[in-house]
Protein backbone atom coordinates (compact mmCIF):
# COMPACT_ATOMS: atom_id res chain seq x y z
CA UNK A 1 0.00 0.00 0.00
CA UNK A 2 2.85 2.27 0.72
CA UNK A 3 3.90 2.31 -2.89
CA UNK A 4 0.53 2.94 -4.12
CA UNK A 5 0.37 -0.42 -6.10
CA UNK A 6 -3.10 -1.55 -3.96
CA UNK A 7 -6.16 0.23 -6.05
CA UNK A 8 -9.70 0.16 -5.33
CA UNK A 9 -12.33 1.83 -7.54
CA UNK A 10 -9.62 3.20 -9.73
CA UNK A 11 -7.71 5.25 -6.95
CA UNK A 12 -3.97 3.82 -5.37
CA UNK A 13 -4.69 3.06 -1.10
CA UNK A 14 -2.22 4.03 1.14
CA UNK A 15 -1.72 2.93 4.99
CA UNK A 16 -3.87 6.03 6.02
CA UNK A 17 -6.62 5.86 3.40
CA UNK A 18 -10.25 5.36 3.99
CA UNK A 19 -11.71 2.48 3.03
CA UNK A 20 -15.61 2.68 1.69
CA UNK A 21 -18.19 0.49 1.72
CA UNK A 22 -18.53 -2.21 -0.44
CA UNK A 23 -20.06 -2.17 -4.43
CA UNK A 24 -23.62 -1.41 -4.47
CA UNK A 25 -25.60 -4.27 -5.64
CA UNK A 26 -26.48 -4.97 -9.36
CA UNK A 27 -29.96 -6.45 -10.07
CA UNK A 28 -29.86 -10.46 -9.85
CA UNK A 29 -25.70 -10.37 -8.72
CA UNK A 30 -26.43 -9.74 -4.71
CA UNK A 31 -23.85 -8.76 -2.99
CA UNK A 32 -20.45 -8.03 -4.25
CA UNK A 33 -16.84 -7.41 -2.86
CA UNK A 34 -15.37 -4.39 -3.25
CA UNK A 35 -13.16 -4.16 -6.47
CA UNK A 36 -9.44 -4.27 -5.21
CA UNK A 37 -6.56 -4.30 -7.58
CA UNK A 38 -2.73 -5.05 -6.95
CA UNK A 39 -0.14 -3.35 -10.12
CA UNK A 40 -3.90 -3.74 -11.94
CA UNK A 41 -4.75 -7.50 -11.46
CA UNK A 42 -7.85 -8.37 -9.43
CA UNK A 43 -7.16 -9.86 -6.46
CA UNK A 44 -10.31 -11.52 -5.93
CA UNK A 45 -12.08 -13.94 -8.78
CA UNK A 46 -15.44 -12.28 -9.97
CA UNK A 47 -18.51 -13.65 -9.64
CA UNK A 48 -19.72 -15.16 -12.58
CA UNK A 49 -21.77 -12.92 -15.09
CA UNK A 50 -23.84 -12.92 -18.54
CA UNK A 51 -25.10 -9.46 -19.73
CA UNK A 52 -27.37 -9.18 -22.99
CA UNK A 53 -27.23 -6.20 -24.94
CA UNK A 54 -29.77 -4.99 -27.85
CA UNK A 55 -26.77 -4.60 -30.29
CA UNK A 56 -28.00 -1.22 -32.23
CA UNK A 57 -27.29 -1.88 -36.20
CA UNK A 58 -24.13 0.04 -37.04
CA UNK A 59 -22.17 -0.62 -33.67
CA UNK A 60 -19.10 -2.52 -33.98
CA UNK A 61 -18.78 -5.97 -31.55
CA UNK A 62 -15.33 -4.64 -29.95
CA UNK A 63 -15.24 -2.71 -26.80
CA UNK A 64 -13.42 0.38 -28.25
CA UNK A 65 -12.77 1.35 -31.67
CA UNK A 66 -9.47 3.49 -32.43
CA UNK A 67 -11.29 5.68 -34.79
CA UNK A 68 -13.79 6.59 -32.56
CA UNK A 69 -16.54 4.66 -33.60
CA UNK A 70 -19.67 3.31 -31.79
CA UNK A 71 -18.84 -0.10 -29.91
CA UNK A 72 -20.34 -2.34 -27.79
CA UNK A 73 -18.43 -0.75 -25.19
CA UNK A 74 -19.90 2.24 -24.95
CA UNK A 75 -23.55 0.74 -23.53
CA UNK A 76 -21.35 -1.26 -21.35
CA UNK A 77 -19.55 1.79 -19.75
CA UNK A 78 -23.00 3.51 -18.60
CA UNK A 79 -23.88 -0.11 -16.65
CA UNK A 80 -23.14 -0.76 -13.13
CA UNK A 81 -21.04 -3.70 -14.15
CA UNK A 82 -19.13 -1.67 -15.60
CA UNK A 83 -17.11 -0.73 -11.83
CA UNK A 84 -14.29 -3.53 -12.22
CA UNK A 85 -15.76 -5.73 -9.81
CA UNK A 86 -16.45 -8.01 -12.55
CA UNK A 87 -13.05 -8.00 -14.37
CA UNK A 88 -13.31 -7.88 -17.61
CA UNK A 89 -16.74 -8.16 -19.82
CA UNK A 90 -15.93 -9.27 -23.15
CA UNK A 91 -18.53 -9.82 -26.13
CA UNK A 92 -19.82 -13.68 -26.46
CA UNK A 93 -19.05 -14.39 -29.95
CA UNK A 94 -19.82 -12.08 -33.21
CA UNK A 95 -22.52 -9.97 -34.49
CA UNK A 96 -21.67 -8.11 -37.82
CA UNK A 97 -21.62 -4.11 -37.59
CA UNK A 98 -24.66 -3.91 -40.15
CA UNK A 99 -26.88 -6.43 -37.76
CA UNK A 100 -28.85 -5.83 -34.86
CA UNK A 101 -30.29 -7.79 -31.81
CA UNK A 102 -28.99 -9.55 -29.01
CA UNK A 103 -25.33 -10.06 -28.03
CA UNK A 104 -24.03 -11.91 -24.98
CA UNK A 105 -21.30 -10.58 -22.50
CA UNK A 106 -19.85 -12.35 -19.95
CA UNK A 107 -16.82 -11.80 -17.91
CA UNK A 108 -15.87 -15.85 -18.52
CA UNK A 109 -15.24 -16.98 -22.12
CA UNK A 110 -14.42 -20.58 -21.95
CA UNK A 111 -16.96 -22.42 -20.44
CA UNK A 112 -18.77 -20.93 -23.26
CA UNK A 113 -16.43 -22.54 -26.06
CA UNK A 114 -18.75 -25.15 -26.93
CA UNK A 115 -21.93 -22.52 -26.83
CA UNK A 116 -20.28 -20.40 -29.96
CA UNK A 117 -19.14 -23.72 -31.78
CA UNK A 118 -21.15 -25.30 -34.63
CA UNK A 119 -20.92 -27.99 -33.67
CA UNK A 120 -22.62 -27.39 -30.38
CA UNK A 121 -25.94 -27.39 -31.81
CA UNK A 122 -26.96 -24.52 -29.90
CA UNK A 123 -30.27 -22.44 -31.97
CA UNK A 124 -30.09 -18.74 -33.19
CA UNK A 125 -33.19 -17.24 -34.56
CA UNK A 126 -33.33 -14.43 -36.70
CA UNK A 127 -35.71 -11.78 -38.18
CA UNK A 128 -34.27 -11.12 -41.59
CA UNK A 129 -35.59 -8.60 -44.12
CA UNK A 130 -34.90 -9.16 -47.52
CA UNK A 131 -35.32 -7.25 -51.39
CA UNK A 132 -36.88 -8.97 -53.93
CA UNK A 133 -39.87 -10.60 -52.12
CA UNK A 134 -39.14 -13.85 -51.83
CA UNK A 135 -39.85 -15.57 -55.14
CA UNK A 136 -42.52 -18.32 -56.39
CA UNK A 137 -39.70 -20.60 -57.03
CA UNK A 138 -37.59 -20.63 -53.42
CA UNK A 139 -40.78 -20.85 -51.56
CA UNK A 140 -40.72 -24.43 -51.33
CA UNK A 141 -36.90 -24.76 -51.12
CA UNK A 142 -36.84 -22.08 -48.59
CA UNK A 143 -39.39 -23.88 -46.34
CA UNK A 144 -37.64 -27.01 -46.69
CA UNK A 145 -35.16 -26.25 -45.04
CA UNK A 146 -32.64 -27.03 -47.45
CA UNK A 147 -31.79 -23.34 -48.73
CA UNK A 148 -28.25 -23.88 -47.57
CA UNK A 149 -27.21 -26.60 -49.27
CA UNK A 150 -26.62 -25.09 -52.34
CA UNK A 151 -24.25 -22.35 -50.34
CA UNK A 152 -22.94 -24.91 -48.37
CA UNK A 153 -24.16 -24.74 -45.30
CA UNK A 154 -26.73 -26.87 -43.12
CA UNK A 155 -30.14 -26.65 -42.40
CA UNK A 156 -31.91 -23.50 -42.30
CA UNK A 157 -35.08 -23.31 -41.05
CA UNK A 158 -37.23 -20.76 -42.73
CA UNK A 159 -40.58 -19.42 -41.47
CA UNK A 160 -42.45 -16.40 -44.03
CA UNK A 161 -43.45 -13.50 -41.60
CA UNK A 162 -44.82 -11.21 -44.39
CA UNK A 163 -44.18 -11.23 -47.95
CA UNK A 164 -44.74 -8.99 -50.74
CA UNK A 165 -43.23 -8.21 -54.62
CA UNK A 166 -40.55 -6.08 -53.50
CA UNK A 167 -39.22 -7.11 -49.93
CA UNK A 168 -40.33 -9.51 -47.80
CA UNK A 169 -39.33 -10.69 -43.86
CA UNK A 170 -38.39 -14.10 -43.39
CA UNK A 171 -37.84 -15.90 -39.25
CA UNK A 172 -34.66 -18.09 -39.89
CA UNK A 173 -33.24 -20.61 -37.17
CA UNK A 174 -29.97 -22.19 -37.79
CA UNK A 175 -27.47 -23.76 -35.21
CA UNK A 176 -24.34 -24.07 -37.12
CA UNK A 177 -23.59 -20.24 -36.66
CA UNK A 178 -20.67 -19.77 -39.19
CA UNK A 179 -19.57 -16.39 -40.02
CA UNK A 180 -22.22 -14.50 -41.73
CA UNK A 181 -24.12 -17.41 -42.41
CA UNK A 182 -27.74 -16.37 -43.42
CA UNK A 183 -26.10 -13.46 -45.46
CA UNK A 184 -24.33 -15.91 -47.67
CA UNK A 185 -26.82 -18.10 -48.07
CA UNK A 186 -29.60 -15.19 -49.37
CA UNK A 187 -26.27 -13.83 -51.14
CA UNK A 188 -26.47 -17.16 -53.16
CA UNK A 189 -29.67 -17.32 -53.77
CA UNK A 190 -30.38 -13.56 -55.18
CA UNK A 191 -31.46 -11.61 -52.32
CA UNK A 192 -30.48 -8.30 -50.61
CA UNK A 193 -30.42 -8.25 -46.83
CA UNK A 194 -31.86 -5.30 -46.10
CA UNK A 195 -32.13 -5.59 -41.79
CA UNK A 196 -31.38 -8.92 -39.72
CA UNK A 197 -32.06 -8.97 -36.18
CA UNK A 198 -31.06 -11.61 -33.78
CA UNK A 199 -33.88 -12.21 -31.85
CA UNK A 200 -32.60 -15.67 -29.77
CA UNK A 201 -29.16 -17.52 -28.73
CA UNK A 202 -29.70 -20.76 -27.15
CA UNK A 203 -32.68 -19.85 -24.34
CA UNK A 204 -31.70 -16.68 -23.95
CA UNK A 205 -34.23 -14.17 -25.75
CA UNK A 206 -34.22 -10.08 -27.10
CA UNK A 207 -37.70 -9.92 -25.63
CA UNK A 208 -38.84 -6.08 -24.90
CA UNK A 209 -35.42 -4.65 -24.52
CA UNK A 210 -34.84 -1.63 -26.32
CA UNK A 211 -32.03 -0.74 -28.81
CA UNK A 212 -28.57 0.03 -26.63
CA UNK A 213 -30.27 -1.23 -23.17
CA UNK A 214 -28.00 -4.01 -21.34
CA UNK A 215 -29.42 -6.77 -18.61
CA UNK A 216 -28.39 -9.60 -16.35
CA UNK A 217 -29.40 -12.79 -17.10
CA UNK A 218 -26.78 -14.56 -15.07
CA UNK A 219 -29.66 -15.89 -13.03
CA UNK A 220 -31.98 -17.31 -16.52
CA UNK A 221 -27.81 -19.02 -17.66
CA UNK A 222 -28.35 -21.04 -13.74
CA UNK A 223 -31.82 -21.91 -13.93
CA UNK A 224 -31.52 -23.12 -17.54
CA UNK A 225 -28.34 -24.86 -16.30
CA UNK A 226 -26.60 -23.90 -19.82
CA UNK A 227 -22.83 -24.53 -19.09
CA UNK A 228 -22.88 -23.53 -15.38
CA UNK A 229 -20.47 -26.33 -13.54
CA UNK A 230 -18.00 -25.24 -16.13
CA UNK A 231 -18.57 -21.86 -15.78
CA UNK A 232 -18.53 -22.18 -11.48
CA UNK A 233 -14.94 -24.32 -11.99
CA UNK A 234 -13.39 -22.07 -14.76
CA UNK A 235 -10.27 -19.99 -13.80
CA UNK A 236 -10.41 -16.16 -13.82
CA UNK A 237 -9.14 -15.78 -17.15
Amino acid sequence: MAQGRLTLGGESLRPESPVSSPSPRCPGEGRRLPPFFLDGVLLVPPPPLLLCLNKPRGVLVTLSDPEGRPVVGDFLRRTPWSDGSFGRIRPLGRLDAASAGLLLLTNYQEPWSHFLSPEGGVRRRYRVKIRPGLRAEDRKLFLSGKAGEGAGYRRVEVEIEREGPKSSWLLISLVEGRNREIRNVLTYHGYEVLHLIRLAFGPFLLGDLKPGEVSSVTEEAKKAGVVWERWESSPYP
